[in-house]
């Protein structure tokens, strides 16, 4: 290892693989996050207490240390940071305009429709009157007014924090607060919700080429909160279909403006065609860039991450063509009393990682929102079939013992 420093934007339990990267790669990782008590803090060379919207701070820190490279992972929060760091210290990554136009949906929302892409009808709304107008109101972005069902989101969260599915009247005022409560910029989206089959895009651009690496299809809880539960790579689609999707990416990366980076999108695949929910330039959350692309790709997406913001950018390339399946545990309500089977289903074969959020002491409660999940699951295969059968498998060895409240 050299003396070069490079700093990660934010330290959770998904962040360790990136700060590992790092390290494997010969630099020291300096690691930020509000959270002194953040997973990867340990695992750091250094550690700093800063928040990771806190730009102003992460650059007076990374001047001081001098920083070869800032990168970042699986977060949209820290997107704009680390765009901010590097335009001020003259590192490689994203623009601060990017940063934007892949952080702020109701952006991605005016760029996909210049591109030519489907949206769904939507308004832009700051207060509780503008919302309820929005639904019947008409405008060039909701002809006739959004109506229902539509779905209730802040324009710069992430993890369906604040988003909602909306069936009636009775329900929607109270989305619209929950959704302004996180949105710092005080603005939600009023959207009409799209029947169909959500999809993710993951992916990657490096070297002047854009590569689609993955495409899953996802599935979710019930409404009103929308937060997936499992998703099946690659997605069972007819080709042409798959050669859409791959069109409507490909186009959302140049409209949005992503040079360089990690790219995991969410699309829906409806009968009349594909509408964009977000895309950002990052890997997707939950393990899903730092272990199952690896798992069924053959691409290191961290450590062309790491290449790319210490100045020795490369080609990627593809090498396996493998299936994947990236599962959420959920549990019942209630106190858990013992757990047991994770470290037997990390050793069944074709399991690349498992794993539980939750320990004995916790009061377990329905999640509305992604980061409230249980536990999480990847397998891999050279088929679909076979990587949903080790994924059961899991799910049947690990055992979480509660009693109801």
């Amino acid at each position: 290892m050299h003396d070069k420093w490079v700093m990660v934007i934010g330290a959770g339990f998904w962040q360790i693989p990136l700060i590992k990267t790092v390290q494997r790669l010969g630099f020291k990782a300096l690691a930020i996050d509000m959270n002194p008590r953040s997973d990867g803090a340990a695992v750091a060379d250094r550690f700093e207490p800063v928040n990771i919207v806190d730009a102003d701070s992460a650059i007076a820190l990374g001047r001081e240390v001098g920083i070869a490279g800032a990168v970042s992972d699986q977060t949209d929060l820290s997107v704009p940071t680390l765009a901010r760091i590097c335009e001020a210290l003259n590192l490689p990554g994203p623009s601060i305009q990017t940063a934007f136009n892949t952080t702020n949906k109701a952006r991605m929302r005016e760029l996909a429709g210049q591109a030519g892409l489907k949206n769904p009808r939507y308004r832009v709304v700051r207060t509780i009157p503008e919302a309820v107008k929005a639904l019947t109101e008409d405008h060039p972005t909701a002809p006739g007014g959004v109506g229902f069902p539509c779905v209730v989101k802040p324009t710069d969260s992430q993890a369906s924090r604040g988003v909602q599915r909306v069936d009636e009247i009775g329900y929607f005022e109270g989305a619209c607060v929950e959704a302004f409560r996180f949105s710092r910029e005080e603005k939600i989206l009023i959207e009409e919700f799209i029947e169909g089959t959500e999809v993710t895009v993951e992916g990657c651009r490096y070297a002047g080429e854009t590569h689609l690496l993955g495409v899953s299809a996802k599935k979710h809880t019930p409404p009103p909160h929308i937060i997936a539960v499992n998703l099946d790579f690659p997605a069972q689609m007819p080709p042409e279909v798959i050669a859409e999707i791959k069109y409507t990416y490909e186009t959302l990366v140049k409209a949005l403006g992503i040079e360089a980076g990690s790219i995991h999108g969410e699309l829906i695949v409806s009968n009349d065609g594909i509408y964009l929910v977000e895309m950002a330039n990052r890997g997707g959350g939950s393990g899903t860039s730092s272990h199952v692309i690896p798992a069924i790709s053959g691409v290191d997406l961290l450590e062309a991450n790491v290449n790319f913001a210490t100045g020795g950018e490369k080609p990627v390339r593809r090498t396996i063509d493998r299936a994947g399946v990236l599962r959420f545990l959920l549990f019942p309500p209630g106190l858990v009393e013992s757990i047991s089977g994770v470290e037997e289903s990390r050793k069944i074969q074709g399991v690349v990682t498992c794993g539980l959020y939750i320990n004995p002491g916790d009061n377990l409660s329905p999640p509305v929102m992604d980061t409230q999940r249980h536990g999480y699951i990847i397998t891999a295969a050279d088929s679909l079939d076979t990587a949903r059968k080790i994924a059961d498998n899991v799910e049947h060895t690990i055992k979480v013992s509660y009693r109801l409240l």
